[in-house]
C-alpha cells in the first residue's frame, strides 16, 4: 500500500513539472513568434509593452524552474523572490534602453539593487 502511494506522489511531482516545462516552452516559442513576426512600427502604443511581459514571464518561469530543480529546499516565497528580481533585471535594463534613458549609472543602480534583493532573498526568514 504504502508503495503505491509513493508512486502515486512520484507521478504528481512528474505531471507538475512536465507541466511547468510545457508552460516554459510555450511562452518562450510566444516571445519568438512574436518578436519575429511583428513590426513595433505598426504596432498600437498598447502593444508595444508585451514583449516586455513575455520576456518577464520567460526568465521568470525558467529561473522558477531552474532554482526549483537545483535548490529544491528553497521555499517557494524565496523562489518567485529570486525570480522575479533576476527576470526583472533585464526586462527594466531593456525598457530604459529603448527610451534611450539608460546610462552606466543606472546599470550600476539596478545591478546593485538586484544584488541587495538577492542577498536579502538569501538571508530572510519569511514566516506565515
Amino acid at each position: 500500500m504504502e508503495t503505491a502511494t509513493v508512486l502515486n506522489m512520484k507521478a504528481k511531482a512528474y505531471a507538475i513539472r512536465f507541466k511547468r516545462v510545457i508552460r516554459l516552452v510555450l511562452v518562450w516559442v510566444v516571445l519568438f513568434l512574436w518578436l519575429s513576426l511583428t513590426d513595433p512600427r505598426k504596432l498600437p502604443i498598447v502593444f508595444l509593452i508585451v514583449p516586455f511581459g513575455l520576456l518577464f514571464t520567460a526568465i521568470f518561469l525558467t529561473v522558477s524552474l531552474l532554482v526549483s530543480r537545483f535548490f529544491p529546499r528553497v521555499t517557494e516565497l524565496k523562489r518567485r523572490l529570486v525570480a522575479s528580481s533576476l527576470a526583472g533585471l533585464p526586462c527594466f535594463l531593456l525598457l530604459l534602453s529603448s527610451v534611450d534613458q539608460l546610462t552606466w549609472r543606472d546599470v550600476a543602480l539596478i545591478a546593485f539593487l538586484s544584488i541587495f534583493l538577492l542577498f536579502y532573498a538569501s538571508r530572510a526568514r519569511f514566516s506565515n
